[in-house]
């Protein structure tokens, strides 16, 4: 059985792992501790479309007064470019209810109440 120092230390060694431990670790999705979710987020892109213009031409016609020539327009497309906004997903994962993040690992979160039980059943 711990001595009350030793469960004092085991608490501060827990909290320094969990709150001082820098986060350049990722969790590992197979762990059974981690759970996921889908997440949303929007992406800038370029995207190409057909831009409508006004094409002026000339064919020959009875207009004599024009050199027999006359206007015409029709709308001619051509390809343009515009910054567009896509939404994509992606899996996050994160320690399930009742876990926090230390380091790589999700370890669980205890109340006083369940260290003094592991306490008195020896587990500490």
């Amino acid at each position: 059985m711990h001595t009350s120092g030793s469960l004092s230390l085991t608490l501060t060694v827990m909290v320094v792992l969990g709150v001082i431990t820098p986060r350049v670790w990722s969790l590992n999705p197979d762990d059974p501790n981690v759970c996921s979710h889908w997440e949303s987020y929007a992406v800038t892109v370029q995207e190409s479309y057909a831009h409508p213009f006004d094409q002026v031409y000339y064919t020959r016609c009875t207009d004599i007064l024009n050199w027999f020539k006359c206007t015409r327009h029709r709308i001619s497309y051509k390809t343009a470019y515009r910054r567009g906004v896509r939404t994509m997903y992606r899996r996050r994962s994160q320690c399930c209810p009742g876990y926090f993040e230390s380091g790589e690992l999700c370890v669980r979160e205890f109340s006083i109440l369940t260290w003094l039980d592991m306490f008195i059943e020896g587990v500490l």
